[in-house]
């Protein structure tokens, strides 16, 4: 039955990917020549209720002969996951990729507390699994000399009531980076590339809840004085709880900045649908080589920062990923420029 329908190859494979069975794409109308069956016919047909899977969770049901339509979806809104399909192999603790069961995980353990896995908790980790598995992520670090830029904070903190944090000045940097290079500020959907116009800066903030992003809306419009107050605003509603849906979504680049927990480096997950994220490690004092006008060398004392880009690689090429992470650093060691 599936030989006989009329579908392109890319088609084809896009239903092959999705965990869509091809011989059920016989009773839609192809917009295709002559009636076939196209690629955007397959994602209008996944709008209207077909299987939602992850890609992974899609290649392990081919692997094991699951018909993914038998499959209950745990993962965001209904999809297919991982542990779902292993779910249905029966076999959890016998499949050395797979999740193992409880009785596999505590035999000879005495269990302490037993925590649901659901919530916010379970949505994160489900948005992130999907990331980390569907967007291929690269990661470009640079080590910044803070010195300047903690002088700067200091005389602008003593000058007004108002005080600013190292994120406000890490925030700015990244919007007139993002102005720069607006590929980074962008999104995938199917074949398709959105780049924006607004600049909505998500900044990662620990809550009651857990990990949620608060997001600064058209920050391209405001000044480093107006990104402080707002976000300052924003991550005190967070900890209390008091956020509201627009207030956390529509984002189009994120910071994550774990210097307050003396973090040294470490690199963050992409948050979809957006195409990279800035971590922003602690500062501390490092030696530091500086040449002066005669060429003659010399070591230094100086506060250093280490940021480390995430970019998904679908979208964003290493060139343009070490030019933006570059251009943050630029920012960042001649500060001045945040306050123009």
């Amino acid at each position: 039955m599936a030989d006989r329908i009329k579908i392109t190859p890319r088609a084809r494979k896009a239903a092959q990917e999705k965990g869509i069975d091809i011989s059920k794409l016989g009773n839609i109308r192809g917009t295709g020549f002559d009636g076939g069956i196209c690629e955007k016919d397959v994602l209008e047909f996944l709008k209207t209720g077909a299987v939602k899977a992850t890609p992974l969770a899609v290649k392990m049901a081919e692997a094991k002969g699951i018909n993914l339509e038998e499959a209950k979806g745990t993962g965001v809104r209904g999809k297919i996951t991982k542990a779902d399909v292993i779910a249905m192999t029966g076999a959890q603790g016998a499949v050395n990729h797979g999740a193992p069961d409880g009785h596999f995980l505590t035999a000879g353990k005495e269990v302490a507390k037993e925590i649901p896995y659901a919530g916010v908790r379970k949505i994160i980790g489900d948005r992130l699994s999907e990331s980390m598995s569907t967007a291929p992520h690269i990661f470009f670090t640079q080590k910044v000399n803070m010195e300047k830029l903690l002088k700067l904070r200091d005389e602008v903190n003593a000058a007004q009531d108002q005080k600013t944090s190292v994120t406000d000045y890490i925030t700015m940097a990244s919007i007139i980076t993002l102005k720069k290079h607006p590929e980074m500020n962008s999104s995938l959907a199917g074949d398709k590339i959105f780049e924006f116009k607004s600049i909505n800066i998500g900044i990662a903030v620990a809550a009651q809840s857990g990990l949620i992003v608060p997001v600064v809306k058209s920050a391209e419009q405001k000044k480093l004085q107006e990104i402080s107050k707002e976000a300052a605003e924003l991550f005190e509603k967070a900890k209390s709880g008091k956020l509201t849906p627009d207030e956390y979504t529509g984002g189009t680049f994120t910071i994550s900045n774990l210097g307050m927990f003396g973090i040294e480096s470490f690199t963050a997950i992409i948050n979809p649908p957006e195409v990279g994220i800035l971590a922003v490690s602690a500062t501390k004092d490092e030696p530091y080589v500086e040449t002066n006008a005669q060429g003659e060398k010399a070591v230094s004392i100086k506060p250093m920062m280490n940021i480390t880009l995430s970019a998904d690689h679908r979208v964003i090429d290493g060139l343009l990923a070490a030019q933006f992470v570059t251009e943050v650093k630029r920012l960042l060691e001649n500060p001045i420029e945040l306050m123009l």
